[in-house]
């Protein structure tokens, strides 16, 4: 008399098992599947000063807005090779989704190859909630020629390569905060570790502020970002060499986004960088100094398919500095394509 009650139960669970599988594998809240994909970039830009284009490229708010630069006399000319290509992996999640990225990208000069260098990046974006999402990023740009500088470890002021190594790490949680604004708060700490000649230099910094996105239209949307970054170097206290570049920087953005139709759409962007050096070292140039610089972009773009988009930019940039011999003006005419495959 006991066996039937054993077998139903027993019959009942494992139907009740295949269930549960059948509604994983075939039902209407099946997660997706894992996916793999890839963005395979080339850009070729022309610049009018090989020194600037780096530090003018990585001026926009996701790449490093505090970038050093070496202002020189010279102001050669050059076309630039930037390919680029990112692998993603994105994974379905109970929040919304988790992907994962690593990019590679280059810059090759024509007539300058000394200043060719690489930029790597790992990079996570995973979501809290419907609304909420995470971005965690790891940048590496490695033994990047900045140009020839006057030293002052050795007492002797030689003319020495001046280059330097970075490491980003940043942060962002961006929250959908109604149905036409974004919220998004940004952090970010570095390191910029400098060749022998010049390791006084070695900074720290860190980066705060807040970017506020909004489609003010179907067609239209607007972003503010603002940016504070304090960078304290090795030297601020070193009376020997009297080379502080330690430094506090305000960064404020504007863009607007046209979607003019389906397969074109057009950016603009203006940047205002006011970095401020705070030496107080005896004989330091950078004392009572600052650099202030204003950039401008435009990015014209065709998407030619869901996979392929090609594009068109001018950037201008123009930089003025208490030490007018630091002041510069910099163009760069860019053209490109992605292709997402």
């Amino acid at each position: 008399m006991m066996r039937y009650p054993h077998s139903l139960l027993s019959t009942l669970c494992r139907a009740a098992l295949w269930g549960v599988l059948a509604s994983l594998m075939w039902g209407p809240d099946r997660p997706a599947q894992a996916e793999w994909s890839a963005v395979a970039e080339q850009k070729t830009s022309y610049t009018t000063d090989a020194f600037q284009f780096s530090s003018a490229r990585r001026l926009r708010l996701t790449e490093d807005p505090s970038q050093p630069t070496v202002v020189s006399a010279d102001k050669p000319e050059d076309v630039i090779w930037e390919p680029a290509l990112e692998v993603m992996h994105s994974t379905p999640t109970a929040q919304g989704k988790n992907e994962l990225s690593v990019k590679a990208q280059g810059a090759i000069y024509t007539n300058n190859p000394i200043f060719n260098h690489a930029d790597y990046r790992i990079q996570d974006r995973f979501s809290l909630d419907r609304a909420t999402s995470v971005m965690v990023r790891y940048r590496y740009v490695p033994n990047l020629f900045l140009g020839p500088n006057f030293e002052r470890r050795t007492g002797t002021r030689s003319i020495q390569e001046e280059r330097v190594s970075s490491h980003h790490w940043r942060a962002e949680i961006e929250r959908r905060l109604t149905d036409t604004v974004t919220g998004t708060l940004i952090t970010r700490y570095g390191l910029r570790r400098y060749n022998d000649s010049f390791a006084e230099r070695n900074t720290n910094f860190f980066t705060l502020g807040p970017r506020v996105d909004y489609r003010a239209m179907e067609w239209l949307t607007v972003t503010l970002t603002y940016l504070y970054e304090r960078g304290l170097a090795d030297g601020h206290k070193d009376t020997q060499f009297a080379d502080d570049v330690s430094y506090y920087l305000h960064m404020v953005s504007a863009g607007t986004e046209f979607r003019l139709n389906r397969q074109w759409d057009l950016g603009f962007t203006y940047i205002h960088r006011r970095k401020t050096f705070t030496s107080g070292l005896a004989g330091d140039t950078h004392v009572g100094r600052f650099d202030a610089t204003h950039q401008g972009i435009a990015e014209l773009r065709y998407h030619m398919s869901a996979a392929a988009t090609v594009m068109l930019s001018y950037q201008y940039g123009q930089r003025t500095s208490t030490n007018v011999l630091r002041d510069f003006q910099d163009s760069i005419f860019s053209i490109g394509g992605q292709y997402r495959f």
